[in-house]
């Protein structure tokens, strides 16, 4: 059974958003390591009350940044596999 171009292609894509997916998967603990760091005491400090709105602005960026990564990741992940279905309709 040989398999078309246009098949390859979508499977390679699958498997190209899978990988990408697991590298954001392997990224968390890092990125989640870091956005501890950047809030600690000795760069942001975000639990302290009496500091100035564009440092607690820059907390709430830090904060949303993991989620915002991975949401990114997803995205990309279906978008790629979306545009491969729709380009093999043509």
């Amino acid at each position: 059974m040989v398999m078309n171009k246009k098949g390859q292609v979508l499977i390679f894509t699958i498997m190209l958003a899978m990988f990408a997916f697991v590298c954001a998967v392997i990224m968390i603990a890092p990125l989640k390591e870091m956005i501890t760091t950047a809030r600690g005491a000795d760069y942001l400090d975000c639990t302290n009350d009496s500091i100035s709105t564009g440092t607690a602005a820059t907390c709430l960026i830090v904060d949303i940044y993991l989620p915002y990564f991975i949401a990114a990741v997803i995205f990309a992940g279906f978008g790629a596999i979306t545009y491969t279905l729709s380009s093999r309709q043509t």
